[in-house]
């Protein structure tokens, strides 16, 4: 079974409203073992995305480093006077990706059954083989976006990048901080932006467009080997009968197979 470590913080949340603050909060209803959700502005952009892990009595959410700083600021700015102590805890756990096998050693992943599983455990508890970097190319080729490497805070709506196809986010949960903006787009207008793995075959690089026709219909977000993550005007592609081109040269736009949740 192929295992990384995956670059990660933790933050840990304490104390007897904890969970009613999340509920109060976040995109997704707590589950009892793993949650993918995120925290939204006001207008719909998702702040920080992360993975909720039950531990007990409290709470550990996990997310990529770079959004380690501002999450922990505005999850201390919305708790005001509840009774939650906010922590960082990074030193104290490895994060571990595990796919492409069989056994019950971690939690399975919400997004997507073939992405395997989750760990969290003390520093050290696994020797990895694979470099983030395998597992990197592994979750492209499912289709599956990751803001470790496709995405920077406030820049997408949860739609964007699938949250709303990957049980990242739940419409009938009640309120959570930018419901009304992302919920008015989930009832009333197709979704015209979304994130779409991409097979390369020549040189491309983040930031290079994405073409049909002589029109930009997307932009790359990330790129390994001869795989990418690009953003694309679904309703362009659509609309475009030539071929899908980077920088002049034959791309293929994979479409998703997003598997229920066994």
């Amino acid at each position: 079974m192929p295992v990384c470590r995956l670059e990660r913080s933790v933050i840990s949340l304490r104390g007897d409203d904890v969970a009613e603050f999340l509920n109060g909060l976040i995109t997704n209803s707590l589950q009892d073992d793993l949650t993918f959700a995120a925290l939204l502005t006001p207008q719909g952009k998702v702040i920080a995305d992360f993975f909720i892990h039950k531990a007990g009595d409290h709470f550990l959410l996990e997310t990529a480093e770079k959004f380690a700083k501002v999450l922990a600021l505005r999850l201390k700015m919305y708790k005001l006077r509840a009774k939650i102590d906010i922590v960082d805890v990074s030193a104290d756990y490895d994060i571990y990706a595990l796919w492409d096998g069989t056994g019950n050693i971690g939690l399975n992943d919400p997004r997507h059954p073939k992405l395997g599983q989750r760990l969290l455990a003390k520093p050290g508890s696994l020797s990895p083989e694979h470099t983030p970097e395998d597992y990197d190319l592994h979750r492209m080729s499912l289709g599956v976006p990751d803001s470790m490497w496709d995405f920077d805070t406030e820049q997408m709506f949860p739609a964007d990048a699938n949250m709303d196809l990957l049980n990242g986010v739940d419409y009938k949960k009640g309120c959570f901080i930018g419901q009304e903006v992302v919920s008015r787009m989930h009832r009333k207008t197709d979704v015209r932006k979304r994130m779409r793995a991409v097979k390369l075959s020549g040189t491309a690089q983040a930031g290079d467009g994405v073409k049909a026709g002589g029109r930009t219909i997307g932009k790359l977000n990330h790129v390994r080997g001869d795989m990418g993550m690009a953003l694309i005007r679904l309703d362009r592609l659509a609309a475009s009968t030539d071929d899908v081109l980077v920088n002049d040269i034959p791309v293929t736009i994979m479409e998703p197979n997003y598997e229920p949740q066994s």
